[in-house]
């Protein structure tokens, strides 16, 4: 894939995008709090732009050498913001738009890691009728193949918005119609019982799996995001050999998906050492309870390292003398 990265950040403007109009803007404003410390730690020159419906008009009055994207969940980590950059000719940081589309799809994800061998999750997608998003629906006649229990959730959110866990088909038609709050295709999936795992990816390696283990329930945004409501294992309870595991397949996911420069792979491990990719997140959150800084600290990487890492990597999917006329 070509790209187009900054070699030189003396002097470069950075705008740090921020906020968004997604159900995860209050954790991407405390994203951008964490990167705003960072930049003032590593001296660099940036200023704050939210990204709200006037962004296209904010960057090109800017006009920054690189958008730093502070941003989670829809027209943020969906290819969205990502197009906008590419339009305008601004490097970004993290992945491309294809990438990103895709990933925040789970559903297309999904196809994409059957594709290329990677074990992950029955798994089968269903839509509410067309103009119904969002409204009561009469779900009853839905009906799935696979087994009990599911995980049922919104194909294109994150942050475990409109996510539960559906014991049995009594359960099916309330657990659509909360994640049709969020979204109007639903992933059915089929739960994995065991341990719950993440792997970061950054600077297009691996980093040391976390292990995940709420309190109580299952990781769902209030456990994510409430320190300590969720216990963390670094390095995870297990062995060299399934260490190693998680970190291969976490890398070939990255790839698979055509993700850059940084991302975090999502894993459930069954009774048996089985281990099922369940997502990659683009644009992991970068908050005091964040699972990537965690893992780089772990290995003695800096969180002013990591976001040096993200900026100096920041890049255009196609060249700025392609041919294209400037903005």
């Amino acid at each position: 894939m070509r790209s187009t990265q900054i070699k030189s950040w003396e002097s470069k403007k950075i705008a740090l995008v921020q906020g968004g109009m997604s159900s995860e803007r209050d954790i991407s404003l405390k994203t951008g709090r964490a990167f705003a410390e960072a930049l003032d730690q590593l001296g660099y020159d940036y200023q704050i732009i939210d990204a709200g419906p006037d962004l296209p008009q904010q960057l090109l009055k800017m006009k920054p050498d690189v958008a730093l994207l502070a941003l989670h969940g829809k027209y943020a980590e969906d290819g969205t913001v990502q197009g906008i950059c590419e339009y305008l000719k601004i490097p970004y940081s993290g992945s491309g738009v294809l990438a990103s589309a895709l990933c925040m799809n789970k559903f297309f994800t999904k196809k994409v890691l059957v594709y290329n061998k990677i074990p992950t999750p029955n798994f089968q997608c269903v839509c509410p009728p067309s103009g119904q998003v969002g409204r009561v629906v009469d779900w009853s006649e839905v009906k799935t193949d696979l087994t009990f229990p599911l995980v049922v959730k919104p194909s294109r959110d994150g942050s475990s918005m409109g996510i539960s866990i559906c014991r049995g088909p009594e359960d099916l038609a309330n657990s659509l119609q909360e994640a049709a709050r969020y979204d109007s295709e639903i992933l059915l999936e089929e739960f994995i019982p065991g341990m719950e795992l993440t792997v970061p990816i950054l600077g297009e390696r691996a980093l040391t799996p976390v292990e995940i283990v709420p309190q109580e329930g299952f990781y769902d945004y209030q456990r994510k995001y409430t320190a300590g409501a969720t216990e963390y294992y670094l390095p995870p309870r297990l062995s060299p050999e399934q260490i190693q595991n998680l970190k291969e397949l976490a890398l070939k996911t990255h790839q698979a998906c055509q993700a850059r420069v940084y991302s975090r792979v999502d894993f459930r491990l069954n009774p048996q050492g089985q281990a099922y990719v369940i997502e990659i997140n683009t644009l992991p959150g970068c908050t005091e309870t964040s699972l990537l800084p965690k893992a780089a600290a772990f290995e003695g990487i800096g969180f002013s390292e990591v976001i040096k890492t993200l900026v100096e990597q920041a890049a255009l999917d196609y060249p700025v003398d392609d041919g294209g006329a400037e903005p």
